[in-house]
């Protein structure tokens, strides 16, 4: 009895079930979880509610002609120590490998992929059209000096020292600095409208006086330029930048590549990288009062009268450490002496 020889159509579905079937040499070497359409769905759907979120963030969630005041303390929580934020990657081989194979810092890097993926590549230009790029309007006095946050360190090279790496938190130390941080010609001159002497010949006039009295005041640059080309124009044109400043002022102005995240700009206020922002930062490295773009009414002023509070302040501070110092050293004085 001879047995139905099967239809043409059942030898191609069957065909058809072989060939898209895995085989188990390649099935070993694929997660089982990924096989499976939960985990797949699960996945995806991660992934279009991330970019979701990101996209509901972009949105303006109010007027973009309404400016709002910078009403709380900006910066890092943790002080600031020279060499951080370099850019270089100081892990081990085995360090390496083990964040290779580690799920959950995959998970982390493709948060961090999505999000730059739905920002607008001319999302900052965009913004400019409104204030001309100010992102918030300066505080009018001072932030406490218990509640103030750090500036992160920046690591750059200098137009003292061209060829070698030096960091920003070695000369805000024990310094009252006005920091002006830019990305651009257009940026700096809207730091400009803040510092330069022509525009605030008052502030001017303080450092001047400041400087004859061997004081702490000291106007330090952040030029921050990702890209390498940009870097490598301004490395090249580093003798026209030192003809505009003066000789002691060459250890203050820092070319920076690397190092300068979005998450740290977020901290630190730049929420446009085309903008210029000026920070009057402490001897402590606190960031104690923040302006944005040009100038504003009043902000120079008050930039001014924050500096004076943080001159008495200094003085102030000075003055019981050298108390506190001669203490300690009389004690072991009057041990002797009993």
């Amino acid at each position: 009895m001879k047995l139905p020889q099967p239809s043409m159509s059942t030898s191609k579905s069957s065909s058809l079930l072989v060939l898209f079937q895995p085989s188990p040499i390649q099935s070993r070497h694929i997660c089982s979880a990924c096989l499976s359409s939960p985990h797949r769905r699960q996945t995806s759907r991660r992934t279009v509610s991330t970019i979701a979120k990101i996209l509901e963030s972009e949105k303006p969630k109010s007027d973009p002609n309404e400016l709002k005041p910078l009403s709380r303390p900006i910066g890092v929580p943790t002080p600031p120590k020279p060499g951080e934020n370099s850019g270089v990657d100081t892990r081990s081989w085995r360090e390496r490998r083990d964040d290779f194979f580690n799920y959950d810092k995959h998970l982390g890097r493709r948060e961090k992929l999505i999000k730059q993926a739905a920002k607008p590549y001319f999302r900052d230009w965009s913004r400019t059209k409104y204030h001309k790029g100010k992102t918030f309007s300066a505080p009018s006095r001072i932030f406490r000096a218990d509640k103030s946050l750090y500036l992160p360190n920046m690591v750059g090279s200098t137009l003292a020292a061209p060829r070698m790496s030096s960091s920003t938190t070695s000369v805000l130390r024990d310094r009252i600095s006005i920091v002006s941080v830019y990305s651009g010609r257009w940026a700096e001159m809207q730091t400009k409208t803040f510092v330069d002497e022509k525009s605030h010949p008052a502030l001017a006039e303080m450092m001047a006086q400041d400087e004859k009295q061997g004081g702490p005041l000291q106007k330090v640059e952040v030029n921050i330029e990702g890209d390498w080309v940009k870097a490598l124009i301004i490395r090249t044109f580093m003798g026209g930048i030192r003809k505009q400043r003066r000789d002691e002022d060459w250890k203050r102005y820092f070319v920076v590549r690397k190092g300068v995240t979005d998450e740290m700009k977020e901290t630190i206020g730049m929420g446009n990288a085309r903008v210029g922002y000026v920070y009057l930062v402490d001897w402590l490295c606190r960031i104690r009062w923040a302006g944005s773009a040009n100038a504003a009414e009043g902000e120079k002023e008050a930039l001014a009268a924050g500096m004076r509070r943080l001159l008495e302040a200094w003085g102030r501070d000075r003055e019981e450490a050298r108390v506190a110092a001669q203490v300690q050293r009389s004690r072991p004085k009057d041990g002797l002496k009993r």
